[in-house]
């Protein structure tokens, strides 16, 4: 069966973890969480239960694919700023560094409209940070219980290294 993928991703001068996993046949789900800090600011599952009649290296190919499908999109969303929203309540408005939220033309998706894509970027701006991989490929076959408490320890040290 598939890993799961982890990404640390630094947006708007605050690093965020991504993490997708699947659980396998007994539990047929993609999770992808959004962490910070050790916290889980966002969620996604998605149930996969009506490819278990597939084989299994063909229900292994499926399964990447739809973990590879919402992971990316997780990451998206955050750099859209689409969990600024709940990122500021849980983490307070002072987060964010002095780097402007990017710029969405929203419109009400209750009325049946549409959002309208951002422009890309002009080409003397600034790059964006690339995606950075947890570990020494995408694919890591750590549980969750295990990044996080990694993440966590890493925290704990560098805040022991500023408080000396």
């Amino acid at each position: 069966m598939v890993g799961g993928f982890n990404n640390n991703f630094r947006y708007r001068g605050v690093l965020f973890h991504v993490q997708t996993e699947a659980n396998g046949a007994s539990n047929p789900h993609v999770i992808t969480h959004l962490f910070h800090g050790g916290n889980i600011l966002a969620s996604e599952k998605l149930d996969y239960s009506d490819k278990l009649d597939l084989g299994e290296d063909e229900l292994d190919q499926v399964v990447r694919e739809l973990m590879e499908k919402q992971h990316q999109a997780m990451l998206h969303c955050l750099q859209r700023g689409s969990h600024d929203r709940v990122i500021l309540e849980r983490l307070g408005a002072g987060v964010f560094s002095e780097v402007p939220a990017p710029q969405q033309n929203k419109t009400d998706a209750t009325a049946g409209t549409r959002r309208t894509p951002r422009p890309a970027p002009p080409a003397d701006s600034p790059a964006r940070e690339p995606m950075r991989t947890f570990g020494d490929s995408p694919v890591s076959q750590k549980p969750l219980d295990e990044v996080v408490l990694e993440r966590l320890v890493e925290n704990a040290r560098k805040r022991k290294r500023k408080n000396r």
